[in-house]
């Protein structure tokens, strides 16, 4: 799939290049990023960031966040909505605004509801999902591999007219 650009005010969403991998390297052996993740290997090595990039990323619909200077987080929608973002970045709703972009792009293209979720203890991630509209559906327990310990999964669903009825007001003019 072709993964379009979207820009916001401050950020740049783009298709990943080989020139990510070190950003997805360092962030994903970080293990507070690495914790709340459900697939990625841990620790995370040169390989898998090519192998993510050449083979498993063209398959999907998945974005680099980018600021101007670089890759600093990936948001996706693989039909799940899942995303990271650098710790060095936390705290300035970046990702908010790339997920009201990519929420915005995903419901001007697709009338299937959205969903996502986060591991219980990761109220940060909940915090950006609850801004978008989703809501609470069930509960899962996966394995992060970072961890290797069962840990509560909340899985939410995001319905397509709640976003329409109530799009944040800093979403992206349409793309």
């Amino acid at each position: 799939m072709t993964v379009p650009i979207l820009r916001t005010q401050r950020l740049t969403l783009r298709p990943l290049e080989a020139a990510d991998a070190p950003a997805i390297i360092a962030a994903m052996n970080v293990f507070d990023v690495a914790k709340w993740l459900t697939a990625p290997p841990f620790p995370y090595s040169a390989a898998d960031a090519e192998d993510y990039i050449s083979r498993i990323a063209p398959l999907e619909t998945v974005w680099a966040i980018d600021m101007g200077a670089g890759m600093i987080g990936s948001i996706a929608v693989k039909p799940d909505l899942g995303y990271w973002l650098d710790p060095r970045h936390h705290g300035q709703g970046i990702m908010s605004e790339a997920a009201i972009a990519v929420v915005t792009w995903y419901f001007d293209h697709e009338t299937s509801d959205l969903t996502s979720g986060h591991f219980i203890g990761n109220q940060p991630s909940r915090a950006v999902l609850g801004k978008l509209g989703f809501a609470d559906t069930h509960m899962e327990t996966q394995i992060p591999p970072a961890t290797g310990k069962p840990i509560g999964l909340q899985r939410m669903k995001l319905k397509r007219k709640t976003w329409v009825k109530n799009i944040p007001p800093i979403a992206p003019d349409r793309f």
